[in-house]
This record gives C-alpha cells, structure tokens and sequence, in this order.
C-alpha cells in the first residue's frame, strides 16, 4: 500500500523494498548470461588527454607554452557506455544501433565497442553527420597536481537527415527481432531519436518487447515505455521549466507502524506519479546517492542506494545503473528488485576512481556480501 501522507515541510513517506537476496542476485546474473539486448541512442566518443607541462616550452610563433600529451585514452560514452556496461554484466549478445560520421572519431568509437564485444553491424555511417564526443584536456604540473581544461565537444547543430532516419528504422527493426531487451539513450539536443524513432520503439513496446528508455529533454514522450529520469529530469518535465528548484537530496529513514518508509520531497513523488501516469508505463525515478523511487500505476516503492565509502567518482555510474536495470527487468525481476539490483552495479562503478567505471557479475556479488559484513 501506497502511504502519501505529507507533512508541513513538503514531505512524503513511502514504504521502503529491502527484500533483495543474496540469492536472488546470484539467480539473475546467471539469467543475465543468456539474455540478448539491444542499444539505441546516441554514441559518443569519450576522450581524455593527459598533457606533462613540466615538458611544456614557449612557442616561437606564439606567446604561448604548449600543451605536450603524453598519454591519450578513448573509450565509448553516452549510449555506447550503457553497451559496454551490459557486456560486463555479462550478457550473452549486446548489439549497437546508431549512427556516425564518416570522421575519425567514428573509427575510434566503432573500435572500441567492437573490442568490447559489441556488435555495431547496425551503425549507420552518415557523410553529412558527425560523431559526437567529449574531449577533456588535463594538464599535470609539479607535485602531482592537476587539473582539467575546459571541455572540448563535437555534436550536430542539425537534425539527422530523412535517408539517415530511414535506415535507422530499418536498422532498429532488425535489432528489435534479435533481442529480448532495447535499451534507449536519447541525451543530445540533436542526436538519433527523433519522434519517427520514439513512435517506432512504442511500437515495439506494444508488441511486448521491453523498452527502457533514458532521456535528458524527452521523457515525457515515451508513452507505452519504461522511462529511468532523475529527479531533476523530472521535475523540470512536470514544470515545463528549467528554472525549477532542484529540492533537498538528503532525507531520512524512520519507522511508521511496522513498516519502514521514506521521508521524500513532496514535488519529486508528485512529478514521477505524474509522469508514470501521464506516459501509461512504470517510472524508475533516480535520486543520485539518495536512492531511487519505483512508480508504477498507483503504487510507490523507494529503494535505497548502496552506501560507497570515499573516494568515489560518479563518471558513467547513470549508465552502470541504466544496463543492470535493464539487465534485471529483461530476466523477469519486479521493479523495485530490477532497481535495487541496479544499485549495486552503480555502487561498484562510482568506486573505480579515474575511469567510466562498469560492473561485472563477480563485482556484484562481491559487493552485496561486503554491505552484510
């Protein structure tokens, strides 16, 4: 049962689900081994340049000292980190459908999914496109210190062209009857999923296939399909405005009869009630490192995050949660367990410092029994 009882300072208390097993998690990673899914969405090229300024010299054309790299990575972002996050989960096919440019960033990007293990036979290679990336530049001085420039992106300013369009409904056609999942990562103004490619995966949705979808701008039009905003995300749909508060993160546990329940802020729940309601389809409402909240009609659940000790680092932890979600939904878990399950995915990758971290099955495993301990 739902409680909604709210209190003079805009609050809510819902039950809490603590009812995830060590067992049951063994059971869906095992399940997790068979199980095909596909992603959707934009790919981006992550890329990070390591420049030695103790090695920097003044240029002879310029009064300006040079940036010297001495060591450069590059790994998939965006939709193709949700990719690699769902191989390291350990799922028996994952496949890539989006589109690139003809440009080197496209080469690396496809690349690095590929050694991965992920099969990119559905990205389209689109001459007038360009692959998106996030390049951040970080210079090294004296005495270990360092520090980042600002970042350097390549995007689109235009939407995809209608030849690009048509062979991503064909390409997404084609992934959809191969998989038991489609995961989908809508993030850039304009990037791949336009209204022809939502109306297309609500298409699927009704078919039966799972659809979960992400979505910084578009949640709200989702109908029919699974949605995962965080509760910024939220809030500015529900108030069609950027300038809406972001409320208090930090609540409190307290015990309400025998039950356990969740003080929240009032505008969050009332936004995912909103949404669910208003898209027709389960809502798994994201809070960060305050937990997240499980809407489905007429129901509430909250699942608490797993608590990490510092150091931590929260680069690419929305994608780790993301594909374990997915993961768990596409063998059968109930919502609240799927996003209990997803935390802990989450809760191994934002412990890996300096790099996008992902989970594998032993990481999960190893981090429930740490949290009994």
């Amino acid at each position: 049962m739902v409680h909604n009882d709210e209190n003079r300072n805009g609050q809510c208390s819902v039950p809490v689900y603590e009812g995830l097993s060590r067992e049951r998690v063994a059971d869906l990673l095992q399940r997790i081994s068979k199980l095909r899914v596909g992603v959707i969405g934009d790919g981006c090229l992550d890329m990070y340049l390591h420049a030695d300024m103790t090695l920097s010299e003044l240029s002879r054309e310029t009064p300006h000292f040079n940036l010297p790299v001495v060591r450069e990575r590059f790994s998939p972002g965006a939709a193709g980190n949700v990719a690699v996050n769902l191989k390291a989960l350990g799922c028996s096919e994952v496949l890539f459908c989006s589109v690139i440019g003809r440009d080197w960033r496209g080469q690396l990007l496809t690349s690095s999914l590929q050694s991965n293990g992920i099969d990119t036979s559905l990205v389209w290679e689109e001459r007038s496109w360009t692959t998106p990336a996030y390049c951040k530049t970080i210079r090294h001085g004296l005495q270990n210190s360092q520090q980042e420039d600002p970042r350097i992106d390549y995007t689109n300013y235009a939407p995809l062209g209608d030849i690009a369009v048509e062979r991503l409904l064909e390409n997404l056609d084609r992934m959809a009857a191969r998989v038991d999942v489609i995961g989908v990562t809508d993030q850039l103004r304009f990037g791949v999923i336009g209204p022809m490619i939502r109306a297309r995966l609500q298409y699927w949705a009704k078919q039966g296939k799972l659809v979960v979808a992400d979505s910084r701008d578009h949640i709200g039009l989702y109908d029919g399909i699974l949605v995962k905003p965080n509760e910024v995300e939220a809030l500015q749909w529900h108030s069609r405005s950027r300038e809406e508060r972001v409320p208090e993160r930090l609540r409190h546990q307290r015990s309400v009869g025998n039950k356990a329940e969740y003080v929240i802020d009032s505008d969050v729940l009332e936004a995912g009630k909103a949404l669910a309601q208003s898209i027709q389809a389960p809502c798994c409402l994201t809070m960060g490192e305050q937990g997240a909240l499980w809407l489905d009609t007429g129901s509430c659940m909250y699942v608490p995050t797993e608590k990490v000790p510092p150091p931590i680092d929260f680069v690419g932890a929305g994608d780790c949660f993301s594909a374990s979600l997915m993961s768990a939904l596409g063998v059968g878990a109930i919502g609240p367990e799927a996003a209990a399950f997803a935390h802990l995915g989450a809760a191994v990758a934002v412990s890996k410092i300096g790099e996008t971290g992902s989970a594998s099955p032993e990481e999960i495993k190893d981090r429930y029994d740490r949290k009994r301990v």
